[in-house]
C-alpha cells in the first residue's frame, strides 16, 4: 500500500506541475463563447461491428443512406463517438455519417489488453469500413488517436487510399511519438510515462481511490488546462470530463504507452492520392502545431488550417469553425459525384 500511495502521489505531483506550467503558457484573454453541448445523446441507426479478433465494436449511422459519400468519424483517446456531437448532425446534411466507439471506449468492448495498440485500431477501422460503408467513396476524419488509427490503416492497406478512401481529415493528431513535455525535465517526463499506467491500473483495482475527491478534481483541472486554449461554456467542460470519466482506467492504462512509441510517418505516403485536410489548435499542448506541420510536409498537397486560440479538443471548443472547414472539404466530393 505504501508503494501504491507513493506512485499515485508522484503521478499527481507531476501532473499538477504540468498543469501549473501549462497555465502560465496559455495566451490570456477570452473569446466569445460558442454554443453549449447539444442536449441528449445523438441517436442514429445502430450497428454492431465485429473486429478481426472477435471484439464487438459499436457504431451509429446518420444521414441519407443513399448519399453519394460516407464520412467516418474516429474519436480520440479517452473519449467516445459522442465527442463528435457538434459535427455529426452538421455533416449529415452533406453525407452519410458513421460514428464509432474505439475498443474499450463508449459502447464498444475492451478486448485483450495486448490488443490495445494503434495498429489494432487501424484494423478495427478497416472492419468498420467493410461492415458499414460497403459502397461509394469514403472520407475518414480522425481526431487525436482517431487520426493515428487512420494512419495505421494507411500503413496496413495503402491500396484503399485513392480508391475506396477518397479523402482524409486529420485533426489535432501526430504521425510521430507524442513527446510533449509540458515544460518538465526529461527525467520527470520519463517518470510520468512509467508511473502513470501503473497508477491508473492501481486506481482501478482500488475503486475508492478513483472516487477520491482530489483525484476527480485533478482530472477537471487537467482537462481545463490541457483540452482548451480559451474559455468555453461550463457545460462543454463538464461534458468532456464526463466522457473521460466514462472510459475505464484500465483502458486508459492499456493505451497510454502507445503514444510514446507511435510512429506512422512512413505511412503518410499513402495519402498522396487522396484529398487531405490537416487542422491544428493554435495552443494545443498535447499535439502541438509542429506535429501537424510534420504531416503537411510529408503530404505537400494537404490543406493546413490552424484553429486560432484553440487547444487540443477544438472540435468541441470551436465547433462552428470545424464544421465550416469539414463541410467545405466534403462539398468538393459531393460536387464531383453530382457532376
Amino acid at each position: 500500500m505504501r508503494a501504491l500511495n507513493l506512485g499515485l502521489a508522484a503521478t499527481a505531483l507531476l501532473a499538477r506541475s504540468a498543469a501549473r506550467i501549462a497555465t502560465c503558457g496559455l495566451v490570456g484573454g477570452t473569446r466569445e463563447i460558442g454554443p453549449v453541448v447539444p442536449a441528449g445523446r445523438p441517436q442514429g441507426q445502430r450497428w454492431t461491428v465485429l473486429a478481426d479478433d472477435g471484439v464487438v465494436l459499436h457504431a451509429e449511422v446518420d444521414g441519407d443512406p443513399c448519399a453519394p459519400l460516407t464520412v467516418v468519424l474516429c474519436h480520440g483517446y479517452a473519449l467516445t463517438g459522442e465527442s463528435w456531437c457538434f459535427q455529426r448532425a452538421a455533416l449529415a446534411d452533406w453525407a452519410r455519417v458513421v460514428v464509432w466507439d474505439q475498443r474499450g471506449h463508449g459502447w464498444s468492448e475492451r478486448g485483450p489488453a495486448a490488443h490495445a495498440t494503434i495498429d489494432q485500431l487501424g484494423r478495427d477501422l478497416l472492419a468498420v469500413l467493410e461492415q458499414t460503408a460497403t459502397t461509394g467513396p469514403v472520407v475518414l476524419v480522425g481526431h487525436s488517436m482517431g487520426g493515428m488509427a487512420i494512419m495505421a490503416l494507411a500503413e496496413q492497406r495503402p491500396d484503399l487510399f485513392g480508391d475506396r478512401i477518397a479523402g482524409v481529415a486529420l485533426l489535432g493528431t501526430s504521425a510521430g511519438p507524442v513527446t510533449v513535455d509540458f515544460g518538465l525535465p526529461s527525467r520527470a517526463m520519463d517518470a510520468l510515462h512509467h508511473v502513470a499506467p501503473w497508477a491508473m491500473s492501481a486506481l482501478c483495482r482500488v475503486p475508492a481511490l478513483a472516487r477520491f475527491a482530489p483525484v476527480r478534481d485533478l482530472l477537471r483541472l487537467l482537462v481545463g488546462r490541457h483540452a482548451f486554449g480559451s474559455e468555453v461554456p461550463p457545460a462543454v467542460g463538464d461534458f468532456l470530463v464526463g466522457l473521460i470519466e466514462s472510459v475505464s482506467l484500465d483502458v486508459l492504462a492499456d493505451f497510454f504507452p502507445q503514444f510514446r512509441y507511435h510512429d506512422k510517418r512512413a505511412a503518410l505516403s499513402a495519402l498522396a492520392d487522396v484529398a487531405c485536410l490537416v487542422m491544428a489548435g493554435e495552443h494545443d499542448l498535447l499535439t502541438p502545431c509542429r506535429d501537424s506541420e510534420t504531416i503537411v510536409a510529408a503530404v505537400p498537397h494537404a490543406e493546413y488550417v490552424v484553429v486560432p486560440g484553440a487547444g487540443h479538443a477544438f472540435p468541441l471548443e470551436r465547433p462552428d469553425l470545424v464544421n465550416t472547414q469539414l463541410s467545405r472539404f466534403l462539398d468538393g466530393f459531393v460536387q464531383l459525384r453530382s457532376a
